[in-house]
């Protein structure tokens, strides 16, 4: 059924340039328009770049039977100046001011007069013909593939036509089809299938109830949003980001254990994207956790019930019995619900009992017990104060019996 609807759009003709809308009319079939548009009076390099493009043989191959334009924008137009370009363009309106766009760029649009692609940016900069013409043969060719899907979502109905519809406003550097959301909509109104929920998905699926949740509940939330097989690499980075950015507004350095977790999330998803790359950063400067010889504080308490590592060199090798001592100098009461020594990834004791600690002066510690000498020390400490409880601050001290 796709090859079926992609084969009126495979190119039949070399491409026809033309100089205004009416004239493309001649010309125009199931390939649509390419636009080269560029700066007109304010930037000279641009003109140069883009006419180069235009008349470069491997960008007409590319276009196929496409019309193209070269298109000049001026800065800002007086009435005569504004009289000329609504007669080039026609019914073709420039790139949406709110959205991503920049000029010079080469503008794809369908042939209904629809924006479905643009290359601009870094690409257009210095743009190699060869380059651009394989992007626009992408481009053109995830046109194709949008429009098959379109067709099949016009012959089903209910949830299947949801779906069909979202696949198709998922192809690679493609507008979504037009009034998309209206047509999820009408396919399934309830949004049984999640389609309508997960293309307007953008970070959180709970919206602004998500800084009022507990934390706890919060993550449950995320967790489902990121393994959700709807949702786009995209969204699921932005969804990790805003994990990442509630943990820290919320439990500082104390939630460092999950931020780690949820940045190389990020990272695995998609390592060369904006928000891949950042998650280096994120685990440099947001990671440092529990450290032994700066002990606790608002900032670096760990969240209620999870095992944080201690950071830092850590005075245990020798066999025998080391307590980890608690002094707290300041805040409310700390909790503490678990100790636990480890030689690498194995456990070798644990003091598993809850305390509360005040500034009161008395010496509060929790027992290790090391069988043989450890290679390599690891403590890993469980507090038990709740996100609403977590003014306290204190030192952490190792002493061998």
């Amino acid at each position: 059924m796709c090859l079926a609807a992609a084969a009126p759009l495979l190119p039949a003709q070399a491409a026809t340039k033309v100089s205004t809308y009416e004239q493309a009319q001649a010309s125009l079939n199931d390939e649509g328009y390419l636009l080269f548009i560029y700066g007109q009076g304010w930037d000279k390099r641009s003109k140069e770049l883009t006419t180069a493009l235009y008349n470069s043989p491997a960008i007409a191959k590319a276009a196929g039977g496409s019309v193209m334009m070269l298109v000049p924008l001026p800065e800002s137009m007086d009435e005569a100046q504004k009289a000329e370009f609504d007669k080039v363009m026609g019914k073709l309106q420039l790139p949406h001011v709110h959205s991503k766009h920049s000029f010079p760029a080469v503008v794809l649009y369908d042939k209904t007069g629809r924006q479905y692609s643009i290359i601009c940016g870094p690409a257009m900069v210095q743009p190699d013909p060869e380059r651009i013409a394989f992007t626009i043969s992408r481009r053109k060719a995830g046109l194709v593939k949008q429009l098959g899907l379109m067709a099949q979502a016009d012959k089903a109905q209910g949830e299947e036509r949801a779906r069909l519809l979202l696949q198709a406003c998922r192809v690679d550097n493609l507008e979504r089809p037009d009034r998309v959301k209206d047509l999820i909509k009408q396919a399934d109104p309830e949004d049984k299938a999640g389609c309508l929920a997960a293309l307007n998905f953008h970070n959180n699926p709970v919206g602004d109830a998500a800084k009022d949740m507990p934390l706890a509940e919060l993550l449950t939330e995320m967790d489902k949003a990121i393994a959700n097989p709807l949702h786009t690499v995209q969204q699921k980075q932005n969804a990790c980001a805003f994990t990442i950015g509630s943990i820290r507004r919320r439990a500082g350095a104390g939630g460092s254990d999950l931020i780690r977790k949820y940045a190389l999330l990020m990272k695995n998803l998609d390592p060369d994207s904006v928000l891949g790359r950042s998650a280096d950063v994120v685990l440099r400067d947001w990671t440092q956790g529990l450290q032994y010889v700066r002990g606790w504080s608002m900032e670096t308490l760990p969240l209620a019930n999870m095992p944080t590592e201690l950071q830092g060199r850590l005075p245990i090798g020798p066999a025998g019995t080391y307590k980890l001592h608690f002094k707290p100098t300041g805040g409310n009461k700390a909790i503490i619900t678990r100790v636990a020594l480890y030689d690498g990834d194995t456990l070798l004791s644990e003091d598993v009992r809850t305390t509360e600690i005040a500034d009161n002066g008395q010496d509060h510690f929790y027992t290790m017990t090391a069988p043989a000498e450890v290679k390599k020390p690891r403590v890993l400490i469980t507090f038990g104060n709740e996100e609403n409880n977590r003014n306290t601050r204190g030192q952490f001290n190792i002493t061998k019996d």
